[in-house]
């Protein structure tokens, strides 16, 4: 049996109201798609995989304020401080009066009360991806130290319904979200990915983009276009996974981290590759390949 080789994981889904069928079914589907993608594609535990949306129905409860609390009250016994959490927000979003929000049946979900459910987990990390319009002041709300926050547009006038968890869906069921193809999926990767399948829709379609995503995981609450992530955020999301390794199960845990930290290596080369002499570049990256590999039959092979 295999087994995630990071700590214990949660998600939380929530699809907001449509206002019209069509977009009650677009976001309930993507809501539904993205809860079985966690679970068949990234190994996390189908107890852990909560989804909340506008009826209720094949859900864990229904994207009101009081369901949407008894969710995250719920989650705050189970959820310790070597855990991370994932939030998905669907829907449609809007900005009045300086106040951001979700539209869900009844009270809409602001920034702020997300941000109050939040403070309420002892998670190691916390990860919110709101693909709604007008998300970007998200960002500025919920950043600190230990989250890392996506929002489909970079800002409040970007009011189009979005397609960004569209492609995050995709990236997700095709593989393509592996685009250094570690069996990992980072969020930076994941995140990027359905960016760039984004903005590659709207060039297919002769439309102009209404969404450009952002993200901010430095904590100082300034969200990064995903096209022109740099130092400043993205260190952090590129070392959070959304799937990590599968190793079997009772791997030692320092195993694990030995191989992760030799793949880590790898990549970090294969970064420096312009700048370095190339005898040099392929003797050393032999070297951490066959250090890799190595521990990579270990792990295959412990009992």
């Amino acid at each position: 049996m295999l087994a995630q080789a990071n700590a214990a994981v949660f998600d939380v889904i929530i699809s907001g109201s449509g206002g019209e069928d069509e977009y009650s079914e677009r976001f309930d589907d993507w809501g539904q798609r993205l809860r079985r993608g966690l679970i068949e594609r990234c190994d996390h535990p189908e107890a852990n995989v909560l989804l909340v949306n506008e009826t209720g129905e094949n859900a864990d409860g229904m994207s009101s304020i009081a369901g949407i609390r008894n969710v995250f009250r719920s989650l705050s016994e189970r959820v310790t401080p070597g855990d991370d959490v994932f939030i998905f927000l669907i829907g449609h979003g809007s900005y009045r009066r300086q106040v951001a929000k979700l539209n869900i049946p009844g009270a809409d979900l602001t920034a702020e009360d997300l941000d109050g459910f939040l403070k309420t987990l002892s998670a190691r990390r916390i990860i919110v991806v709101n693909s709604a319009s007008m998300s970007a002041p998200f960002v500025n709300a919920l950043s600190r130290d230990g989250r890392i926050i996506c929002a489909s547009t970079r800002s409040t006038d970007q009011r189009n319904a979005t397609q960004f968890m569209r492609f995050f869906v995709q990236a997700l069921a095709d593989g393509s979200a592996d685009q250094n193809r570690d069996d990992r999926i980072s969020v930076l990767e994941i995140c990027t990915q359905a960016s760039s399948l984004t903005d590659a829709w709207f060039l297919s379609e002769g439309l102009i983009a209404t969404e450009n995503a952002i993200m901010d995981d430095n904590g100082d609450g300034l969200g990064t276009r995903l096209s022109d992530i740099d130092a400043g955020d993205g260190m952090l999301a590129d070392r959070c996974f959304l799937r990590n390794f599968r190793v079997p199960k009772g791997t030692s845990p320092a195993l694990v981290a030995a191989y992760g930290k030799a793949i880590d290596e790898v990549q970090a080369l294969v970064k420096k590759k312009a700048t370095m002499d190339s005898a040099a570049y392929y003797k050393l990256l032999e070297r951490e390949l066959v250090k890799a590999a190595r521990l990579n039959r270990e792990i295959r092979s412990e009992k």
